[in-house]
């Protein structure tokens, strides 16, 4: 598994460790667990564990990046989050490296804990040790009458207890204080030498003058550390120096009780202080967690752009949260499980929104792509009509089609207009064309018009015949007009070419048939002529299967009849006529229908 390099700095530590890989980290672990004295070694291994656990969220954040499905763009994909460690004892192991450093800590911690009962035993048997040799002197004191003998004994007793290693820290200061006191009384009641007597008191009262000054010289330092340290060691120093004069006894005994006192009240305030400052710290992450649940309770609805916006608040809510130091050691674990579990709602909740929307996204993409293909197909078409429905109607199912996503939405929209507007500059560069063609052509339909209008039968039927028939050759030649002009010419000329057929009184069906091709003439030479063809046709292909069925049903309702009476035969003959009618008129249909085809054609 590749491995970033990785900078992670401990709040409140002076100390940075710097590692460039998983192994490295190890192999400095491997370096500290070396080291004999393994108390001192626990800010260290604590420093190198933290980093590790940077490292595997950096590691896992880089993995996230690299599965990231290809062609998506910044605005689909959801924007990064910023994760926090994970502690190794909970976080799952991904490889040989987690594995073999989780079994380095575990083996450390083991170490310290057995560091730790053994040295708990020690300073118990300490203390027993301490309180017999306690006993022997008060002992030695009130019964011992021999200045050597006793003298002798309490150096023995003396030698012993230094000889003893430490005790409960509870009770060393209590212990030390009451064999002080005793020590005191022993050269106070044994009498000795007064010479040697008096120079080791002089002596004894010069150094603890000295240490005094020393531990007052202390007291101004600010390291919590340094202090704790020096104290102890002062104190241990105190306490093998023997008596001092007896008349300055007690002021040297106060005020170096009073210069500990001063180091032990800045030391209990340097951790009044920092446990009101972790309860603050606590404080404030439960106001970051709430307001992370706050944000996501309001998601229900929420739409791309407000998603943009609360995944900003939530990331700064993240950012916030590693500007803020440890809270209380019992409740730090526990605050922060539930502000990754907060986020991690959130960020479930967005990335089944996007998913969501992807499959939003790829239908309607898939369907504006199908849109695109009908208008490439149309864009050519020089059906004005039909086509520029078609591709209006298009355009409407475009619009209520709905968003393709970021990527696609703008690329599928250029080329369908791009397809629309080629068909609809070409519509209108043709109708400005014909425009300029039908104002000529107004004028030739006018002087037709007139002219029929105007138009003489000379009795000679098939004369007059040919030249209604050269009227209506020459008014499909004549050109289209608008729509609108074109329908008043197309009246003027039907009644005027009526009235004339109307003079010549020709059979029906001649009239029919001549009426007929007049129609299909003026429909050709009309706006929209194949499309006024087709509709033309289609109507009468109807009406052919309409009298079709009707001649059926005629014919079955004759089946059904008896036409023995004579009035029945009246019928019978009646329906026999209206049968060969229907007949007739299907084939003049038919005959229409066929002409129309071949126009069509």
């Amino acid at each position: 598994m590749a491995t970033s390099s990785y900078l992670w700095t401990m709040p409140g530590r002076a100390d940075r460790i710097r590692m460039a890989t998983k192994a490295e980290l190890i192999t400095k672990l491997e370096e500290i667990m070396a080291q004999e004295d393994v108390e001192t070694a626990s800010e260290a291994v604590e420093g190198v564990k933290e980093a590790y656990e940077a490292l595997v969220v950096a590691g896992q954040q880089q993995a996230t990046a690299e599965h990231v499905p290809e062609g998506t763009t910044t605005e689909e994909a959801p924007p990064p989050t910023e994760a926090l460690p994970i502690a190794i004892e909970s976080a799952p192991l991904q490889d040989e490296d987690d594995k073999r450093f989780k079994q380095l800590l575990d083996a450390f911690n083991q170490r310290v804990n057995d560091i730790r009962r053994k040295r708990q035993k020690e300073e118990a048997d300490n203390l027993e040790a301490k309180k017999a040799i306690m006993e022997e002197l008060k002992t030695l004191i009130a019964g011992e009458e021999n200045i050597g003998n006793a003298f002798q004994r309490f150096a023995e007793l003396q030698e012993k207890w230094k000889t003893i290693g430490p005790i409960p820290q509870q009770y060393y200061r209590d212990l030390q204080n009451d064999y002080s006191h005793l020590r005191d009384e022993f050269f106070y009641h044994i009498r000795i030498y007064k010479e040697l007597r008096d120079h080791d008191l002089r002596k004894n009262t010069a150094l603890k003058q000295a240490l005094i000054s020393d531990v007052e010289s202390l007291a101004q330092k600010d390291s919590v550390k340094e202090l704790e340290h020096g104290v102890k060691e002062y104190q241990e120093k105190w306490h093998s120096i023997g008596p001092v004069v007896r008349e300055e006894w007690e002021a040297i005994r106060d005020r170096f009780s009073t210069a500990t006192r001063t180091i032990y009240d800045k030391i209990h305030e340097h951790y009044r202080a920092r446990r009101t400052e972790h309860e603050a710290n606590l404080a404030a992450k439960q106001v970051l967690v709430d307001k992370v649940k706050a944000i996501t309770d309001q998601l229900n609805d929420a739409v791309t752009k407000e998603w943009k916006v609360v995944t900003d608040q939530v990331l700064e809510l993240q950012n916030s949260w590693k500007h803020i130091g440890f809270a209380t050691k019992k409740d730090n674990e526990r605050i922060w499980k539930e502000f990754r579990a907060a986020c991690n709602v959130f960020f479930d909740m967005k990335k089944a929104h996007f998913d969501k929307l992807k499959d939003q996204y790829k239908d309607v993409r898939e369907k504006k792509q199908g849109l695109l293909e009908e208008a490439l197909k149309l864009k050519d078409s020089t059906e004005w009509r039909q086509t520029a429905d078609k591709l209006k109607h298009l355009q409407q199912q475009w619009k209520e089609a709905g968003s393709a996503g970021p990527r696609d939405e703008n690329r599928l929209w250029s080329k369908f207009r791009e397809a629309c507007d080629a068909f609809f500059h070409a519509r209108k560069v043709t109708f400005d064309k014909m425009d300029a063609e039908q104002a000529v052509n107004v004028q030739a339909k006018e002087a037709l018009v007139g002219e029929i209008e105007a138009f003489v039968l000379s009795g000679d039927r098939n004369k007059d015949v040919e030249a209604l028939k050269a009227f209506s050759t020459r008014w499909m030649n004549s050109g289209r007009v608008s729509p609108k002009l074109y329908d008043a010419f197309s009246e003027r000329y039907r009644a005027a070419l009526d009235k004339h057929y109307g003079q010549l009184k020709l059979e029906g069906d001649e009239r029919r048939r001549m009426q007929f091709q007049d129609r299909v003439d003026e429909m050709k030479s009309g706006p929209d002529g194949r499309f006024h063809l087709e509709k033309e046709s289609r109507f009468v292909k109807r009406k052919i299967e309409e009298l079709e069925a009707e001649m059926r049903s005629m014919e079955r309702n004759m089946g059904m009849f008896s036409f023995k009476s004579a009035s029945g035969e009246a019928m019978k003959k009646d329906m026999e006529k209206k049968i060969e009618k229907l007949g007739r008129d299907v084939e003049r249909l038919k005959g229409q229908h066929r002409e129309l085809l071949k126009e069509l054609r």
